[in-house]
């Protein structure tokens, strides 16, 4: 990992010469830090291979063989490869907040900057804008190169922006891989190990829903409908199962979560020693 740091007179007390700094000369700082960081363009370029290359594979593969029994809907074709950019975006997350306490450099960032919360902020703020961006991008290029790829073979059924909630589905992406993101990053500022928030995150997104299905139905189904990864899938699936949040409430009840785990991050950081 590597980043690149700026320095600027200080005062005996350790501040910068100006005074303190505010939010937006933390953003700058933590804008620099996420953009110098290995991690950053590895992850990104992964999110883009998985979200575009790999779903481009499953849709010549699928396509090419026509349409079968147990083939998938055309949308849940173009998006094949997403699950795997998710999972990335999430250890970005993680990874944006624990690389700086392995390395050493949030201790220079908390003398700079005593306001813990305002740093955790400025994270926040930057990471949002950075896979927003990012991921609404390899959505759209995703979908538009999918539905070239089936539209060449006549006898797959294929799908348009038009059809019924496949746009909410196509920029839902982009907001779920987001949150997702901000989910490991709140995750990570907590546990403050790269492999330990990896793991918390994969057992709350993946293994816990799994053990649900053991319980009796009159227990599974509303936990299972208000399970916070599982409301935010919504988003981004055309049909509404029974016992599911409509698409936007399943978003609100993620969004609430991961606030939730912001503002526990923004306590645990300020409880404990870098």
């Amino acid at each position: 990992m590597a980043y690149a740091l700026t320095t600027t007179g200080t005062t005996a007390g350790g501040n910068p010469a100006g005074g303190n700094p505010g939010l937006a000369d933390t953003m700058a700082s933590e804008w620099v830090k996420l953009r110098t960081l290995r991690t950053t363009l590895v992850t990104i370029t992964l999110v883009g291979l998985f979200g575009v290359g790999l779903s481009a594979l499953v849709c010549f593969l699928v396509a090419s063989h026509g349409a079968q029994p147990n083939t998938p809907a055309p949308l849940q074709v173009i998006q094949g490869g997403w699950e795997l950019a998710l999972l990335t975006v999430m250890v970005f997350g993680v990874m944006a907040v624990t690389n700086e306490f392995s390395s050493g450099l949030a201790v220079s960032t908390y003398l700079a900057t005593p306001k813990r919360t305002r740093v955790l902020v400025a994270k926040v703020a930057v990471f949002t804008l950075v896979v927003f961006v990012a991921t609404e991008v390899f959505s759209f290029v995703g979908f538009f190169l999918g539905h070239a790829i089936i539209g060449a073979y006549p006898a797959f059924p294929n799908v348009s922006l038009s059809d019924n909630n496949v746009l909410r589905c196509v920029v839902g992406m982009g907001i779920f891989s987001t949150l997702l993101g901000l989910l490991g990053m709140g995750a990570g500022a907590i546990i403050r190990h790269t492999a330990g928030g990896i793991a918390a995150c994969v057992g709350f997104i993946f293994i816990l829903p799994g053990l649900l299905s053991a319980l009796p139905a009159s227990w599974s189904n509303p936990i299972g409908e208000y399970w916070p990864t599982q409301a935010g899938h919504r988003l981004i699936t055309v049909a509404q199962g029974a016992h599911e949040l409509t698409a936007w409430w399943g978003a609100a009840d993620l969004a609430g979560f991961v606030v939730l785990l912001l503002v526990v991050a923004g306590v645990v950081l300020n409880r404990h020693d870098t």
